[in-house]
């Protein structure tokens, strides 16, 4: 009975980390489309279903715990190939997941880089004699 739930439980977890591999294709997309409300939307549904997957976390820590030692050896070598698949996608998503943090940082440093070089810009135009304002010589109102 607990080994069907913790079963339950691993399949659950799966299928979630491939709806959360999906929902990390849409953040490549917006992230390399500089689509910012397509990245939050995408941003929102992966914190749903992240929760989702600490919630089966929680789950699966409960039911281990009523688990006496051999019990747990036994469903952990049953269900050996569950565990392993899961492994896997989820070093693909936290792959996925580190180059968009790459990508994003990136971005950020061009753009500081860009304000920066605005800014010096600016600061050369005055060098060469902008305009100045104006003053009028006599102060006050005539």
């Amino acid at each position: 009975m607990a080994e069907e739930k913790i079963k339950t439980i691993l399949e659950n977890k799966l299928s979630l980390l491939a709806k959360l591999d999906g929902q990390m294709a849409r953040q490549v997309k917006a992230i390399d489309e500089n689509d910012g409300p397509s990245l939050q939307q995408v941003l929102d549904e992966k914190e749903i279903t992240i929760e989702s997957l600490v919630n089966d976390d929680r789950e699966l820590d409960q039911l281990v715990a009523l688990l006496d030692e051999k019990r747990r050896f036994k469903i952990a070598a049953n269900l050996h190939e569950l565990g392993a698949r899961i492994e896997a996608e989820t070093e693909k998503i936290i792959g996925i997941e580190n180059n968009c943090e790459v990508k994003l940082l990136n971005e950020r440093q061009e753009l500081f880089e860009k304000m920066k070089s605005l800014k010096n810009g600016r600061t050369l135009l005055k060098g060469y004699g902008m305009s100045t304002r104006v003053k009028p010589k006599i102060k006050g109102s005539i």
